[in-house]
């Protein structure tokens, strides 16, 4: 078995790194590799970044984009609405039937209950 003194004594010759004598300038070293070029790094990506843009929005000018963008837009507006409609058709006929009140009521009032047992889940497992 060891000895416990040994033990607490090998732990804080672990615990603490050793010095060295040149440690000072190690660091200032390290810290000024580590700073070097980053100003030129920064104008670098900069510059490629805007470049970038510029062509991007020079091939979407040059193609059709807008014109098929407004197209598309203007396609879809009427798609949306009928698909509103055809929506509200169907629960007007959901909710004219008979009974569907209650189940729609009881459906909601499940949704709730499940909710309930999800945050409750949730709150244990935090």
């Amino acid at each position: 078995m060891a000895e416990p003194d040994f033990e607490a004594q090998l732990t804080r010759l672990y615990n603490e790194p050793p010095a060295f004598a040149d440690a000072a300038l190690f660091a200032a070293q390290v810290a000024a590799n580590l700073d070097r070029g980053w100003a030129l790094r920064r104008i670098l990506i900069g510059g490629a970044g805007i470049a970038a843009g510029v062509i991007a929005a020079a091939q979407l000018i040059t193609t059709r984009f807008s014109a098929d963008l407004q197209a598309l837009s203007r396609d879809g507006t009427r798609d949306l609405n009928a698909d509103i409609g055809v929506a509200l058709d169907k629960l007007n006929q959901v909710v004219s039937t008979p009974a569907s009140v209650e189940a729609l009521w009881l459906a909601a009032g499940l949704a709730l209950l499940a909710l309930g047992f999800a945050v409750t889940r949730a709150m244990e497992e935090l």
